[in-house]
Parts: structure tokens; sequence; C-alpha cells
């Protein structure tokens, strides 16, 4: 399922996402940025956590603009407006959790 997204990320002026869980309100997704493509502006409406396999992406907000590289994770705010873009091509891990 990576080697699918590392594949179509190099011809897609889209994100690619893939989703790898979705079980017992856990979901994992893979997402795949070729170098200058955004995830547009969206809201994390549950506990959220990114984790970086490949490349390098900045994760932009109102306030601030941070990068992230291989293998750094981040807990994304719940309820913050924000947006993702590859500096490299890059592929994140998204870990959800919608339990209460």
């Amino acid at each position: 399922m990576m080697t699918e997204v590392a594949q179509n990320l190099k011809v897609s002026d889209r994100p690619v996402i893939k989703k790898i869980l979705d079980e017992n309100g856990t979901k994992i997704m893979a997402i795949g940025l070729r170098r200058g493509v955004e995830l547009a502006e969206h809201v994390a409406p549950c506990k959220a956590k990114l984790l970086v396999v490949q490349g390098e992406i900045d994760f932009n907000t109102e306030m601030e603009s941070k990068r992230f590289a291989r293998f750094e994770s981040y807990d994304i705010p719940m309820n913050v407006k924000h947006s993702v873009v590859a500096w490299d091509d890059a592929i994140f891990l998204l870990f959800l959790n919608e339990k209460k």
C-alpha cells in the first residue's frame, strides 16, 4: 500500500490518500504529496497525529508554519484550521482517534 502511494505521488498534482486501517474508532491514513502539492486547509475533528515517513512537509496554520522531516511526528491540534504542503516529495501517516 505504501509503495502504491509512493508511485502515485510522482505523477499526481493532488494528494494521494490511502486508508490503511479503520476500526474501533481508529483510522490510519497514508498521504503522499509531490513537492509543492497542498493538502487543502481543513480542521482535525478529533485527536490526530502525523508521522513523516519520507521527505519533508510544512504544516501551516494562520499563526505559524512548522517543517517536519522524515521520522518526525506532530500532535495536530483539534479545531485549528491547517494545511500541509510538501517541501520535498513526501509521504506521511495520519493517525486519527475518534473514540470519545
